[in-house]
């Protein structure tokens, strides 16, 4: 790979990270925790999706749990250092995922470790995810198995590690994110394959990395690798591939390899959402690809950015809204949890990070909401 193709105009945006923020809200106030805050969101979610009183007071009870001793912090002081997980330098995200008839509410999150240097989280990161593994159904093994290719005494990139818990029904579902930059993105590519060797999918990643002609350079570049932190056989294996300089039918082009494909219908997705299917996103696209031992050929999402390349989230949600309708999936109840979560009129906020979008005889679609509470300082 050339050198001069690694820019920090190219790649995954983080639109936050790195920089000093404020907080500024409409319905919470500075001395409000992060627990405070993130449980709010949850509750508001799971309200909106359906889920029972029990189900609820169990979900807030483990977002406080999970938090622990810094999502007592009032969100007044952020800090110095915003965090990744949520393109506004909040150290969480809410995500709502729709198929089949089916929905899911998700939280992802990143310790601030206070004052946020990239060690002080990495090592907080590790730290909690041997936490985690006393949990019912949790089995961090496929994690330890690479953790020294995701880890290094002077971390680079947007993040080190983050993780996630989704409500599914049942025990709550955790996942770890890992950043194949960590060392320096001259080495992302050869450290994800090397952990997808030792998690053996070799085979699968194989066969994307063969029709992509290489996982090489800005075109399909990796952002990041995630684990089910799972001991169940179905156990998944992601890793998210950045597009830079390449337009929509490239990416279509690419994602044909997968065993799930819809053939176009990336390519159309990104037109409907964005506006343009040419290169030149303010954000790159990005395709989740997920891997299991048990198939020749991964399966493929689509995230579509809509921050910042829609000015808000009412003209972002016109133009998700519509696409749902295209594919002949109601959008109410992605209008009723824009809705119940924002932290403002749509007109005034910016906190949809990406659309994802699985194309089919039943379309997936999931939205990644930030909280909405930090702006620029």
């Amino acid at each position: 790979m050339e050198a001069a193709a690694l820019t920090p105009d190219t790649g995954v945006a983080a639109e936050m990270v790195g920089r000093p923020v404020r907080f500024e809200s409409r319905r919470y106030q500075p001395t409000d925790s992060y627990a405070d805050i993130a449980c709010d969101k949850i509750r508001r979610g799971s309200e909106v999706l359906g889920a029972s009183e029990s189900e609820r007071r169990s979900r807030l009870a483990l977002v406080r749990e999970l938090l622990g001793g810094w999502g007592e912090l009032p969100a007044g002081k952020p800090p110095e250092r915003a965090c990744w997980v949520a393109i506004d330098g909040m150290p969480f995200e809410v995500s709502f995922a729709w198929a089949d008839g089916q929905s899911e509410l998700r939280l992802s999150l990143e310790t601030p470790s206070h004052p946020g240097t990239s060690l002080a989280r990495q090592e907080d990161g590790r730290a909690f995810t041997r936490g985690l593994a006393g949990r019912p159904g949790v089995s961090i093994e496929r994690y330890l198995a690479v953790e020294d290719l995701f880890t290094d005494r002077d971390p680079r990139g947007y993040f080190s590690l983050s993780h996630g818990v989704a409500w599914r029904g049942g025990h709550p579902l955790y996942k770890i994110y890992l950043n194949p930059a960590v060392a320096g993105r001259e080495h992302a590519v050869a450290r994800t394959e090397e952990a997808m060797v030792r998690l053996g999918m070799e085979r699968p990643w194989r066969a994307l990395a063969d029709h992509l002609g290489g996982v090489h350079g800005i075109a399909h570049e990796p952002a990041a690798l995630a684990l089910d932190l799972s001991d169940a056989r179905e156990a998944r294996c992601k890793v998210y591939l950045a597009h830079t300089g390449v337009t929509a039918d490239d990416i279509d082009a690419q994602s044909a390899v997968a065993r799930d494909h819809v053939p176009g219908s990336f390519a159309r997705a990104l037109e409907r959402v964005t506006g343009h299917r040419e290169s030149g996103w303010p954000k790159p696209p990005v395709t989740c690809w997920g891997f299991s031992s048990a198939q020749d050929a991964p399966s493929a999402t689509l995230y579509v950015p809509l921050i910042p390349g829609h000015s808000d989230d009412a003209s972002a949600h016109d133009r998700v809204a519509a696409f749902m309708r295209e594919e002949n999936v109601d959008p109410a109840p992605y209008t009723a949890a824009l809705d119940a979560l924002a932290d403002g009129p749509l007109t005034e906020s910016v906190t949809q990070n990406f659309l994802s979008y699985r194309g089919g005889s039943a379309p997936r679609f999931a939205v990644y909401l930030a909280p909405g509470t930090y702006r620029p300082a």
